[in-house]
């Protein structure tokens, strides 16, 4: 495979296999140039994690993270600032986001995961995604930041449209990623006044209270930050969710380990995000032309670091391609790394590993209905909106 006679469609993590393209590309053009999208790709492992790991070379500021990110986000989002700007907002973040956050959430996922669980097992046959996996987002996101569960799942269809990347349509209006962030923006913005008003026992409040020498978040940035939770919360945890039962549906082999074995659950929580990341990949511009397998990477490009195919490298993963429970907890780049490496992280292997943990104590058997399922089709992420499951 050369540029010259492929490139790289942002359509292809919606895919139903990808993995053998992305192999080839790792193999035969990993800092691969796709001219019809007019971006870069890099697809080996240790390609990726450097640039992570760069922030200085590779900016997240320049051009945001995600592809063709929109204007109205770029520099002002944890994850489409570089340091000291995103060192001092991470830093209060952190001090809002605590281990005990973290914590006085368990119960709750808890409670949710077990009721959710067995509704889904008296009703045998579930929409996963609709039945499953929404409700319990929008009930523990919502937990965080103080919202009723009929109010979060409110904002769904904006959540949704988020990450979208469809032209405007032909009557001239705004396409439906920018109306679903002008619409979720406004909402915020109320919420935001309203908290500043009243501080409760959320998120939101507790980035507003936030000091560090004598500074604050403003207005704006608690407002985008919370933004960032909702829209990268809910896609991330759904589609991580949804691409750890099709894997179950396709290795029975697992599903019974972890039926002999529960404690294997984190483990198996870990592979799946290796083995199918949620997040297939993010944005980073280098801030000079940077030389990388006999190709000039020029200063400004928009660079996507690969996750999905850097998971699958056989340079740094023995049998890559193959699901597997003894693996342990391999160095996967699916929740990121370096200044960005994902915030939510400790929040979001909990909420999966008591998801999991509640469902297989339910069940013996999985089937996944393949002809009836949807992919989500935004670029950056890689899961289901539909799928439909039967637990036994």
């Amino acid at each position: 495979m050369t540029t010259q006679t492929f490139n790289y469609p942002l359509s292809l993590p919606a895919t139903e296999d990808p993995y053998p393209t992305y192999k080839q590309m790792r193999d035969n053009d990993p800092a691969h140039y796709s001219d019809t999208e007019d971006i870069w790709v890099l697809t080996r492992f240790d390609d990726c994690f450097a640039a992570f790991s760069d922030w200085e070379t590779w900016s997240s500021e320049r051009r945001g993270n995600l592809l063709n990110d929109l204007p109205q986000r770029i520099g002002r989002t944890l994850g489409t600032t570089d340091p000291p700007r995103h060192t001092f907002a991470r830093g209060l973040v952190n001090r809002a986001f605590t281990p005990r956050t973290v914590a006085q959430l368990l119960p709750p996922i808890q409670r949710q995961a077990k009721a959710l669980s067995d509704a889904a097992r008296q009703k045998g046959a579930i929409e996963f995604s609709a039945d499953f996996s929404a409700p319990f987002n929008a009930g523990i996101l919502g937990a965080m930041f103080g919202l009723p569960d009929s109010e979060f799942l409110r904002l769904r269809h904006w959540l949704d449209d988020f990450f979208l990347r469809d032209a405007a349509p032909d009557d001239g209006g705004d396409p439906p990623q920018v109306v679903a962030m002008g619409e979720l923006r406004s909402y915020l913005d109320e919420l935001a006044d309203e908290r500043a008003a009243n501080p409760g026992d959320d998120l939101m409040s507790a980035m507003i209270g936030a000091e560090q020498d004598g500074q604050r978040l403003t207005r704006d940035q608690v407002v985008v930050t919370t933004m960032t939770f909702l829209t990268a919360g809910f896609e991330s945890v759904n589609n991580l969710f949804t691409n750890l039962v099709h894997a179950l549906d396709k290795h029975p082999h697992v599903l019974a380990a972890l039926k002999n074995d529960p404690q294997l659950v984190p483990t198996f929580v870990e592979e799946g995000m290796r083995w199918d990341a949620p997040a297939q990949g993010f944005v980073r511009t280098p801030t000079h032309d940077v030389q990388l397998h006999d190709k000039t990477i020029p200063e400004g490009a928009q660079v996507l670091l690969h996750i999905g195919a850097a998971n699958r490298d056989d340079r740094q993963f023995d049998i890559p391609d193959q699901f597997s429970l003894e693996r342990g907890n391999p160095r996967h780049l699916a929740l990121g790394q370096g200044v960005h490496f994902c915030v939510g992280a400790p929040l979001g292997r909990q909420m999966t590993r008591i998801a999991f943990e509640e469902l297989l104590a339910v069940s013996d058997r999985w089937d996944v209905d393949l002809s009836a399922t949807t992919r989500v089709t935004t670029p950056n992420f890689r899961g289901f909106s539909r799928l439909p499951l039967t637990i036994a």
